[in-house]
């Protein structure tokens, strides 16, 4: 068992390295494929200037080289200065925009995470009846748009309509609500919609029936057997899931003015600041990746069968 997980373990930390590597490489590429360059807006400088920043920045040496010497600072911790703002650090950068972001996909996750086990769960112990139909019909039309149509339909309604709710920043906890609902919504009909076919296809088993027979109550098998087997599904999906909200909190970010790295990210491939653009690829790239490993491990932990298969 211990050999399993160490193997296991040794496995996923390789397969992270070399994720995180290949990202870099991509990153360097796609951005040499990109028309235009970090100094072509500066129509200003002289053409030998501008040759002298491209050697300064090594925009001149080959892909390979460029990567190579990115790696060997990022094994030093150093993700390097931005182009567009010589004075700032990358890692400063990133740190000072990230907790914007986090707050909002995180409380937006675990929003989805509640409401889809709430909504998924209600749905099956009223199965069939008024509630489930309603549901469904919710989530249909919820899955069927998408931000871009929440986002305006949210802030027109409730922030100059209603006039009840604030539609930018992030100074309070009620700046968060529009938000978080324009972030959620969506993800949410996705998970509601696998999580109730999964409990319905375990709510059928055997096991249940003879659980029922047994006289154990409807709450107590569904919590207690029922749910526990619908995880796999739902755990195999959260990293697509979180893939989906980060990308998705970019055009959020956007809409309600949060100063977060979405906007960030835009900012960098309008100014074409390589740097930052290959730096925040990589820590997004990160962030999946890891958050994705540590979903393997704890469906590895929740299914024994995933461990003997191994």
């Amino acid at each position: 068992m211990i050999n399993n997980w160490v193997g296991f373990l040794l496995k996923k930390s390789f397969e992270i390295i070399a994720s995180l590597a290949v990202l870099v490489a991509l990153s360097f590429l796609l951005l040499k494929a990109l028309p235009g360059g970090p100094f072509d807006d500066e129509a200003a400088l002289h053409p030998t200037v501008k040759a002298a920043l491209s050697e300064q920045w090594g925009l001149q040496e080959s892909t390979f080289a460029q990567v190579s010497k990115y790696l060997v600072s990022l094994l030093q911790g150093d993700l390097g200065v931005s182009m567009a703002h010589p004075d700032q650090r990358i890692s400063s950068m990133i740190a000072n925009g990230f907790g914007n972001t986090l707050s909002l996909n995180l409380i937006s996750l675990v929003c989805v995470v509640i409401g889809a086990f709430a909504l998924s769960l209600l749905s099956q112990r009223y199965r069939g009846g008024f509630f489930e139909k309603s549901v469904d019909q919710v989530m249909i039309t919820c899955i069927s748009l998408p931000s871009l149509f929440w986002g305006p339909l949210l802030i027109y309604f409730f922030g100059f309509y209603l006039n009840l709710l604030p539609t930018a920043f992030l100074t309070s906890p009620v700046n968060y609500i529009l938000p978080v609902l324009t972030l959620s919504l969506r993800p949410l009909a996705s998970l509601v919609r696998l999580l109730k076919t999964s409990l319905k296809e375990n709510y059928d088993q055997d096991y249940v029936r003879t659980a029922k027979a047994k006289g154990v109550h409807e709450w107590p098998i569904l919590l207690n057997h029922v749910l526990r087997n619908s995880l796999i599904p739902f755990l195999s999906y959260l990293g697509p899931l979180l893939v989906g909200m980060l990308s998705g909190s970019f055009l959020v970010e956007m809409l309600f003015a949060i100063p977060g790295l979405g906007g960030m990210f835009i900012a960098a491939l309008a100014d074409r600041d390589y740097t930052l653009i290959v730096g925040l690829t990589l820590f997004y790239g990160a962030l999946l990746i890891i958050v994705n490993s540590l979903i393997d491990i704890l469906m590895r932990a929740v299914d024994p069968r995933i461990q003997e298969e191994a």
